[in-house]
């Protein structure tokens, strides 16, 4: 009989070689031990518990308890991860729970050096070197990406649908607004006199 592989006993086979185990230094996730991290992908509805111990990361599908439960898109997780913390991606994640774990474990996610540490010694400097331009240049892509998406978003949105008034539209607006409250002031007191 054959037993079914899931993503997580894959990525747990992973995490839990003594490759990956050596690439990790000693007290390298001090500050996160024994601490259990949910993480909730709301587009995929699929929630991974992150299990700290002892230098060790396990994952898996589900638990009983959290110390800290960290909910993002998975894009705006992974954008946040590539764009080393970046604060427009790390607005979109909702954080539940142990506020201090959690920023720790952000802080791992986001601190590049502590990552390229442990993937340049799972999979060697010169492969690892190529990975970390390609990612640098993703990373580019990505921020003018979503730079450019924003401003193609404002345009669309105040020149091209005329949805959001101009300046001189809601200036002209307030103008008439406080022409037609003085002459209804004017109005009410010419017949409050009479």
């Amino acid at each position: 009989m054959s037993k079914k592989i899931s993503i997580i006993n894959y990525l747990n086979k992973i995490l839990h070689h003594k490759k990956f185990v050596d690439s990790i230094p000693k007290d390298f996730l001090l500050n996160v031990d024994k601490k259990i991290i949910k993480i909730r992908l709301l587009d995929i509805t699929h929630e991974v518990f992150v299990n700290i111990d002892c230098n060790t990361i396990t994952l898996s599908e589900s638990s009983d308890n959290y110390d800290v439960e960290i909910a993002a898109s998975l894009i705006d997780f992974i954008l946040f991860i590539i764009t080393k913390g970046s604060d427009k991606f790390a607005s979109k994640i909702k954080i539940n729970g142990d506020i201090e774990t959690a920023n720790k474990f952000n802080s791992f996610i986001s601190d590049s050096d502590k990552l390229r540490e442990i993937i340049s010694n799972i999979v060697g400097e010169r492969i690892f070197i190529r990975v970390e331009s390609i990612l640098n240049n993703t990373q580019s892509i990505v921020n003018d990406l979503v730079k450019n998406l924003e401003y193609d978003l404002k345009d669309l949105l105040i020149y091209d649908l005329n949805i959001l008034p101009s300046k001189k539209e809601i200036d002209k607006y307030i103008n008439d607004v406080d022409d037609l409250k003085s002459r209804t002031e004017k109005l009410f007191q010419k017949y409050s006199n009479d």
